[in-house]
């Protein structure tokens, strides 16, 4: 099986849709890296965009998937491309979410999330602020 390991700041608060029979969180997660380009000595940055869908029926964590918080994202690797009427092409990286832990407060400093090391589930006042399902 691939698994992927992500490390980045949620773009958006997280959204939840009810299916009946089951519950999907969805949200999207910007991971970015910098470097020089040694060529013209500028910082160069590139942010990579994945969707991430968290699938069953304990969507409490949801509160805490704010804009802006940092989050550790574990899954299987997903990738959709399809092309428009306007004949460009469209791919959009995914992941379907196995492990999902809160690291960081938010990114910017005006927002108003709730840090991480006080949310905790609401079922279990003594687990960690780490959502798993198998």
């Amino acid at each position: 099986m691939q698994r992927l390991q992500i490390i980045g700041y949620i773009g958006q608060d997280a959204e939840v849709k009810d299916l009946g029979h089951n519950q999907v969180i969805n949200f999207s997660v910007a991971v970015s890296e910098s470097y020089v380009n040694k060529t013209t000595n500028e910082k160069v940055t590139n942010t990579t965009w994945y969707e991430c869908a968290k699938w069953g029926n304990n969507t409490s964590v949801a509160q805490f998937l704010k804009k802006g918080t940092q989050v550790l994202v574990e899954g299987k690797p997903t990738a959709r491309s399809w092309q428009k009427e306007d004949g460009s092409l469209v791919s959009i990286l995914g992941v379907s979410v196995l492990n999902l832990s809160l690291l960081g407060g938010a990114k910017s400093e005006n927002s108003s999330t709730t840090a991480p090391q006080q949310a905790q589930p609401q079922n279990d006042a003594s687990a960690p602020a780490t959502e798993q399902s198998n």
